[in-house]
């Protein structure tokens, strides 16, 4: 079966996502001149945009590629958790389980380029946990949205803004399994972790060896002979006893650990690189939509590495299209074949 074939599927699935919901917005200008003021580049504004980011550029990617998906989080009482809110729901997202709290902002990144050049990102948020009645809530909906016969996967997405503590975490993961679901974890190095039996995990490799507790020495020049990898990925594979685990490597491609000790090497399908910022977000959508279509863990790893390779040659946090994945695996397909 070509690697396209699964992406008509994703119509077909049903995804709830729960993390970090942010704002992403970007200023696009060209730098002029060096101020007089400090050494600082004076950029002249030509337009400004905000987009879906964090756990929400998630629920954008799995929108995008066809599928169907409910958000679950939190955001300020504030316009910028209005906009959040009114961007999901206009892409087709359930935002039901979109609560917003009056004591905390709406986690907002503002990036500015001159050119393809970041110059500067400011960040605003809040990084406490979010209060025992909000998380409760968070609780109640998404139990009520994985337990639909029509919900196939739980997305966890851990930006370390406060949603998740472990306990927490734990809970929606024992829960989701117990109906049957696929329970995936985008993890951060500062996360209250381990929690235990997801199917899977994408961390970098920068978090994996984080989220092991060991230092990543010098890497070999092929992923396949590197030690330290195996080592990081057999430790998180028993201690968090995860079904498998995607490690992404940037421009090495990406690393699937499966059980009894295989490792399945995907070279990167990037031709240029101009942002990898929500490269991960579009893995983790287009990994799960793919199980969910019936693709194997290093099928569906494939898809998602060509996702990935898209997304990051474009300027800003992107979500991938079902057109053109569709594109890019069967041209990948012709040229295994020429």
């Amino acid at each position: 079966m070509k690697l396209s074939s699964y992406i008509g599927r994703f119509r077909k699935c049903r995804v709830v996502v729960l993390g970090d919901m942010m704002l992403d917005r970007y200023i696009f200008g060209r730098a002029t001149r060096i101020s007089q003021e400090a050494p600082v580049p004076v950029v002249h504004v030509h337009g400004e945009k905000a987009v879906p980011g964090g756990a929400a550029n998630v629920a954008r990617n799995v929108l995008s590629l066809g599928g169907n998906v409910e958000v679950a989080g939190v955001t300020g009482k504030d316009l910028n958790g209005e906009n959040l809110k009114s961007l999901l729901a206009g892409a087709g997202a359930g935002v039901k389980g979109l609560f917003a709290c009056p004591k905390r902002p709406t986690t907002v990144k503002i990036r500015l380029l001159a050119g393809n050049q970041q110059v500067v990102r400011i960040d605003y948020e809040e990084l406490t946990r979010i209060a025992s009645h909000e998380q409760k809530k968070l609780q109640a909906f998404v139990e009520r949205e994985v337990a639909s016969p029509e919900a196939g996967a739980l997305i966890l997405e851990d930006y370390a803004k406060g949603v998740f503590d472990r306990a927490f975490m734990q809970k929606m993961v024992d829960f989701a399994r117990k109906n049957g679901k696929i329970v995936a974890l985008d993890p951060h190095p500062k996360g209250d972790y381990p929690v235990q039996n997801l199917t899977f995990m994408t961390p970098n490799r920068l978090e994996a060896f984080a989220l092991a507790g060991m230092e990543d020495p010098s890497r070999e020049e092929d992923p396949k002979e590197d030690e330290a990898l195996r080592k990081v990925a057999d430790k998180l594979l028993k201690e968090w006893r995860l079904d498998y685990l995607l490690i992404t490597l940037g421009a090495d491609g990406m690393a699937l650990f499966l059980p009894r000790g295989k490792m399945v090497h995907i070279p990167t399908e990037a031709r240029q690189v101009f942002d990898v910022s929500g490269a991960g977000d579009t893995v983790m959508a287009t990994m799960v939509l793919s199980l969910l279509a019936g693709a194997s863990p290093e099928n569906a790893a494939r898809i998602a590495n060509s996702a990935a390779g898209v997304v990051v040659g474009r300027v800003g946090t992107s979500a991938i299209e079902a057109d053109v994945l569709r594109g890019v695996l069967d041209a990948q397909s012709h040229q295994s074949f020429a």
